[in-house]
């Protein structure tokens, strides 16, 4: 159900439409008991007749509800009974990352690229402390406000701990957008912190660059080379980039787990003493392919029965057409 500018949701007077998802729908809104404005996010209505599509609102809901720190999206609910289930959040009166840099016509200032960088580190050490892990970190769920300041939003595919594993794992629980996605989630583990750690190693990789470190012809040419692919070091595409913060970005994004940070709290640490550092100490030698790419498979299998589907279907309309033309 879309909601016309003008139209109602309880106390909520629509002002306009936000963006639309496969997942959710999200308005611009005014609290009319408070004239604040707001952000409703509905969920496709569709979705839940899925119990396990309800069960990801649930968790999302609980999620939001619990977070407070300055770089991360509000949840502004007051817990009233509603006629169907959506989420308040905070409005915030900016662009998201990607448009932002895609509006400065070149590659986004040192100093702003290491500001958003601690930004983003810190939020996560707040959502890890509590349990959370993004498992989306990707330059369109970072918003910025007027002076600067980043929130991270989106938490429909978060990970609470304690939460079960919602559906079949190959294609729920690799969720994420292919550019960002950790070599684990590829492989179609949950995730943990640490992959969160990679996605923040990739998003500085672009923010820093203009590029994204792994590309492909298509999506699962971008999973297989977070497998199989080493990233060449940011000083290749930006010279004035410290070797200290090229290490750092690299040491978020090696490709196996342990071999990165292995907490937000050890990121943060060396991005606020950079000047510290020495290069040669990280280990960012060449790493192993890694195998097992169960979710690539896994949907290349499922394409596979999609099109012998079409192509059976195609063939039934030929046969049914044909036949019609001969009884005639």
């Amino acid at each position: 159900m879309r909601f016309a500018p003008g139209s109602h949701v309880d106390e909520f007077e629509i002002v306009e439409e936000l963006g639309e998802g496969a997942y959710a729908e999200t308005y611009k809104a005014r609290d009319t008991d408070t004239d604040r404005v707001v952000v409703l996010k509905m969920i496709n209505p569709q979705l839940f007749a899925d119990p396990h599509n309800f069960a990801r609102f649930r968790r999302e809901a609980k999620i939001v509800a619990k977070l407070d720190h300055p770089n991360v999206l509000k949840s502004l609910d007051d817990e009233r009974n509603r006629t169907e289930p959506y989420l308040v959040l905070e409005y915030i009166d900016g662009d998201n990352l990607r448009r932002y840099a895609n509006t400065l016509g070149g590659p986004v200032p040192l100093q702003t690229a290491l500001d958003w960088g601690r930004q983003l580190a810190d939020a996560l050490v707040y959502l890890h402390s509590h349990g959370i892990v993004h498992r989306d970190l990707k330059p369109e769920n970072v918003l910025i406000t007027a002076d600067g300041t980043l929130r991270l939003m989106d938490f429909g595919t978060a990970l609470l701990d304690g939460a079960k594993r919602l559906t079949w794992r190959h294609f729920s629980e690799s969720l994420g957008t292919p550019d960002y996605m950790s070599p684990e989630q590829i492989k179609g583990n949950r995730g943990d912190a640490r992959s969160d750690i990679y996605a923040w190693g990739v998003l500085m990789y672009e923010v820093l660059t203009g590029r994204v470190p792994f590309g492909g012809d298509n999506w699962m040419a971008t999973m297989a080379a977070h497998l199989q692919v080493d990233p060449k070091p940011v000083r290749t595409y930006r010279k004035e980039v410290s070797p200290q913060l090229d290490a750092v970005v690299l040491k978020a994004m090696r490709r196996y787990p342990e071999h990165r940070y292995q907490s937000a709290e050890e990121l943060l640490r060396d991005l606020e003493h950079l000047d510290e550092l020495d290069p040669a100490s990280f280990d960012l030698s060449p790493e192993p392919p890694m195998g097992g790419m169960a979710a690539i498979d896994s949907a290349k299998r499922l394409w596979a029965f999609v099109g012998l589907v079409a192509v059976s279907f195609i063939g039934i309309v030929a046969i049914i057409i044909t036949l019609s033309v001969v009884l005639r």
